[in-house]
């Protein structure tokens, strides 16, 4: 089987990205941790705030600025999760990228020996 260069480009990319995984699995975990724990502060203390407010009312300023704290905070919070849960869905490795790899590198190794014997 021939491969074009595109296509041989996206192999070693898949390589590369294979090599990397060990290393990357572990800033997945760091990127999620953190960003859940320090967004989840941030998220408690704006709440505190809210709860905590003697005027009794909230000016316009106040709830913009809630507002987009709120929804960094809730981003953030869902983007740490997803990094968390995919590094620990795939601690191994994926296993398509690993299973593609595998069988591109049983092709070759035929493809190889067969040229050898003819």
């Amino acid at each position: 089987m021939q491969f074009t260069r595109q296509e041989t480009k996206l192999i070693e990319r898949l390589r590369k990205q294979e090599r990397r995984w060990p290393y990357m699995r572990w800033c997945a975990v760091a990127i999620g941790v953190l960003s859940t724990i320090v967004w989840t502060g941030w998220g408690w203390v704006l709440y505190k705030l809210t709860r905590e407010d003697n005027r009794g009312h909230l000016d316009s300023v106040d709830v913009f600025l809630i507002v987009m704290l709120w929804t960094k905070c809730c981003m953030w919070f869902v983007i740490g999760m997803g990094s968390f849960v995919s590094a620990f869905t795939k601690w191994h490795g994926d296993v398509n990228r690993l299973l593609l790899l595998r069988l591109l590198d049983s092709q070759q190794k035929e493809t190889v020996t067969d040229e050898h014997v003819v």
